[in-house]
């Protein structure tokens, strides 16, 4: 199967998505989020595959959500503004995708390079190893405008202090920086990059197929049991507040997040 903005390739046993919008970082539209679900499903569908590689095509991972359409910048089609019902349902589909490559049944290795901000990065956290390059940009810039992010996995993977500064600060990182923080698994020069990415992910392809599903499963449940599942419907549920809110003087101001992540981040970008 092809796929309009996803590149699909099978190698060893080893699955490659990448993401095809370069010319604008990868800015996730609703075609090429349609593309990524399509992809891991055919991924886990194939039992000859046995590690996914997630990657962005170009100079950048990607640069968040297309502000100019897609699933978190747009009302939904057939409404005039955000909702209580509009928002619940959007976010909880937003919500379900990244917890689609948290748990998916085969190790999934980020390849990361450029600019891996807002919803490049939610993305990022949600792959089991991510592998950057030093000279990567992380973080999210879309904080500067106010109002609860919809990944809780900030915490998780940062601790609460360090997750405060970033968000807090809406920092940026360097790959260098994020491997020292736990925000990415490692950090390699940028010319290293494939290099240790197809490394990482021939050991995981290595392990008996049923024994790393298993592995994953056990690891995944233990996140489940410490509450993960309730973060997401926490921080969805306060994330869609905030667009209604909005409206009436209380919810973040999705246009100032615009304007402030895009002149932080070149490209289309999350609001």
């Amino acid at each position: 199967m092809s796929f309009e903005t996803v590149l699909y390739e099978k190698k060893e046993n080893i699955c490659t998505i990448t993401m095809n919008r370069p010319d604008k970082r990868n800015a996730l539209n609703h075609q090429l989020l349609n593309d990524i679900d399509a992809a891991f499903a055919q991924a886990e569908a194939d039992d000859d595959v046995r590690v996914v590689i997630f990657a962005g095509a170009g100079p950048s991972f990607s640069a968040g959500y297309d502000i100019k359409g897609s699933p978190y910048t747009s009302v939904p089609e057939g409404y005039e503004q955000w909702t209580t019902s509009n928002a619940l349902r959007t976010l909880r589909k937003i919500g379900e995708r990244y917890q689609m490559i948290m748990y998916f049944p085969k190790p999934v290795v980020a390849r990361v390079q450029g600019y891996c901000v807002a919803a490049g990065c939610y993305l990022q956290m949600c792959c089991d190893v991510s592998i950057a390059a030093e000279n990567a940009i992380l973080g999210h810039p879309a904080t500067r405008g106010g109002g609860v992010t919809s990944m809780p996995l900030w915490v998780t993977l940062l601790g609460v202090r360090k997750a405060k500064e970033l968000l807090m600060t809406s920092k940026l990182v360097t790959g260098k920086e994020a491997e020292r923080i736990g925000l990415v698994t490692a950090a390699v020069p940028e010319n290293k990059l494939d290099e240790e990415v197809w490394k990482t992910a021939k050991l995981m392809a290595e392990v008996p197929l049923d024994g790393m599903a298993i592995l994953k499963e056990a690891l995944n449940q233990h996140m489940r049991i410490m509450g993960l599942d309730a973060e997401f419907v926490y921080h969805r549920e306060l994330n869609a507040l905030g667009r209604v809110g909005r409206g009436r003087g209380t919810g973040f101001n999705l246009d100032a997040m615009r304007a402030r992540a895009k002149a932080q981040t070149p490209g289309e970008q999350q609001s």
